[in-house]
């Protein structure tokens, strides 16, 4: 069996890596390498980030928002969609954002591939949390709910300053209309948590 033909195999899965590369096409080393490489050129697998892959046949017949939502999830894991690109969902942001923003318990990095620009930032385990895990589209997403998006953001903004003055906030132009009460004391959970002064009187200088 040609070895292309052997690909096929992999049309059904959303990603798969080298290892698996290696293993339904019995090639390693140097010839397996040389081998993805004119696959890539060809345009039969798509790279998602160093050893990770995709089909173009797989991603063909995808939502592909749901699909690279849920890719943000996996390129970088464990991680939850949040920050700007979530912010941007929900229209608190004035500006459109294109980049994939995510939370991770692991380093800041960022992927960069065919289909994006995926950021990832470092959060400590505690907060590691206020996320819920959505079904689109048969993929499942990590994603911030709306009050921890706005919290991750101002908090790794703001993290380092000595403290947080009315005129920083402002400056960020954020649509605090739609909040609810619910979705408020949700934020307000989330600074408080963090037992730090600045943080905690956060709320106040968001919302009133």
């Amino acid at each position: 069996m040609k070895q292309v033909a052997k690909l096929k195999q992999l049309e059904n899965l959303s990603f798969f890596d080298l290892e698996t590369l290696g293993q339904i096409t019995d090639l390693k080393g140097n010839t397996l390498y040389k081998n993805v490489s004119r696959w890539k050129e060809q345009g039969i697998i798509i790279q998602l980030k160093r050893g990770v892959y995709t089909t173009s046949t797989f991603t063909s017949k995808q939502n592909m928002q749901s699909y690279l939502e849920f890719v943000s999830n996996k390129l970088r894991y464990p991680s939850y969609l949040s920050l700007e690109y979530v912010l941007s969902k929900y229209q608190v942001l004035s500006e459109s954002v294109y980049i994939y923003t995510s939370i991770t318990k692991k380093s800041t990095r960022t992927y960069s591939n065919s289909f994006g620009v995926f950021s990832y930032r470092n959060i400590s385990d505690f907060l590691f949390t206020g996320y819920n895990v959505v079904k689109e589209n048969n993929f499942e997403i990590a994603i911030a709910t709306k009050s921890k998006a706005l919290f991750d953001y101002l908090y790794l903004k703001f993290y380092r300053k000595s403290e947080i003055n009315k005129a920083m906030v402002d400056e960020l132009r954020l649509n605090l209309d739609e909040f609810t009460k619910q979705e408020r004391l949700e934020f307000l959970g989330f600074c408080k948590s963090t037992k730090i002064d600045k943080f905690s009187t956060l709320y106040k200088l968001i919302f009133n």
